[in-house]
């Protein structure tokens, strides 16, 4: 009988790695007919949603795109333009594998970026379809990294679920970043989901999931190898007398330093309201944050360490999040143990706020008077830098 149990056993692992085997060479398949791919045009719907979900939390977003594929980037792989569907004459981004520009049309104005500034050993920029989907199959195809890659076959399409396990990773442009400050990665799965069209060998779909939240991307009306052969020119794209609107002061502290705070009235998890009046400690912190957003989850850690550091007499603070982000959090919340007061905050008062980027930490005074404003988190710095910032008010 144990012998019995042990031919079956084995038989299972041969079936499995056949499997994976099988499906690698599919995978491979896939990766060359993209590699013939120098650029593409195409719609795309894209949008996030809880995991385990399949409701988007905001929106779809609705975009067209030319995508030309860029071998000398080796943060991206490609350069791309993308335009709102409702309207494919004014370009909304572009990457041209130097510089990101964005365009408002309502403000009509644009910013670029030319990463001089940039803290990350990476471009934050999000690939174009094709150029993630070849990011995720070299990466499975030659990872040691533990995975499991299985299939499951419609009437026109294969689809490919790459796992990941127990490991977090995220693919920022076409690289993949393991993600190990956020705790422990045992149980963790990362699942990426690629559908092939079974007549062409091309993926037309993708999907990231992650513990929190998933992404999915879907593109249509695809056109390959059709564009101008030299490639991306985004000022082609850009109305000659639009002003350039300096990055730096988007995230301008000098309106809000040394001013009182906007006194919000805003709901917790459980319905009831707080405002700023409430508020009694020498030292107050409001933290602008998402459960989307990796430096914020980051930062989790240390806020829950700080939490316990301080008299509340002396220090206190909450966690902003977005409204839209209610159905997920109280599970979130739980779920991190998060150990502080969270509030759910509306447009207006990001707006009050400045928000403009995660997360935003605001020090305030026992007078609610604004004394330092803290963007982004980094492990060593940033909590240096709100500590002192207590201390010198306390």
């Amino acid at each position: 009988m144990r012998k019995a149990i042990v031919i079956i056993f084995l038989g299972l692992i041969l079936v499995l790695t056949s499997c994976k085997s099988r499906n690698s060479i599919s995978l491979s398949i896939a990766l060359e007919k993209i590699k013939h791919i120098e650029s593409a045009s195409y719609n795309s719907t894209n949008y996030f949603c809880y995991s385990g979900d399949t409701i988007p939390i905001d929106e779809k977003n609705f975009e067209y795109f030319k995508e030309y594929t860029l071998l000398s980037d080796t943060f991206v792989g490609a350069s791309y333009v993308k335009f709102e569907l409702k309207d494919t004459t004014k370009m909304i981004f572009a990457y041209d594998g130097n510089i990101k520009t964005r365009i408002n049309w309502k403000d009509y104005s644009l910013q670029t970026d030319d990463f001089s500034k940039n803290p990350w050993p990476y471009r934050t920029v999000l690939a174009p379809f094709f150029a993630k989907s070849k990011a995720l199959i070299e990466y499975a195809l030659n990872t040691d990294d533990s995975l499991r890659i299985d299939s499951i076959v419609y009437e026109t399409a294969v689809a490919y679920k790459i796992s990941f396990i127990n490991e977090r990773i995220e693919l920022v442009g076409r690289l993949p970043i393991h993600i190990t400050e956020l705790g422990s990665n045992e149980g963790v799965i990362s699942e990426y989901v690629l559908w092939i069209n079974r007549e062409t060998k091309l993926p037309f779909k993708f999907q990231r999931t992650l513990p929190d939240n998933t992404m999915v991307e879907e593109i249509s009306n695809i056109r390959t190898n059709h564009l101008n052969s030299e490639g991306l020119i985004i000022s082609n794209y850009i109305p000659s007398d639009m002003p350039q609107q300096l990055k730096n002061r988007k995230y301008s502290t000098e309106d809000l330093i040394n001013t009182v705070a906007y006194n919000y009235n805003l709901r917790d998890l459980k319905g009831q309201y707080h405002n700023l009046e409430e508020v009694s400690s020498k030292v107050y912190m409001i933290n602008l944050t998402s459960i989307f957003c990796g430096a914020c989850k980051m930062s989790e850690p240390y806020l829950k360490g700080l939490n316990k550091k301080y008299n509340k007499k002396d220090f206190s603070f909450i966690s902003l999040y977005d409204e839209k982000e209610k159905k997920g959090l109280l599970k979130y919340a739980n779920d991190k143990e998060l150990n502080y007061d969270v509030l759910l905050v509306d447009k207006q008062i990001q707006e009050a706020y400045k928000l403009n980027m995660l997360p935003t930490f605001l020090i305030l005074d026992k007078d609610k008077i604004i004394k330092k404003i803290i963007y982004g988190f980094g492990k060593g710095k940033t909590d240096i830098e709100i500590e002192k910032a207590i201390e010198e008010l306390l």
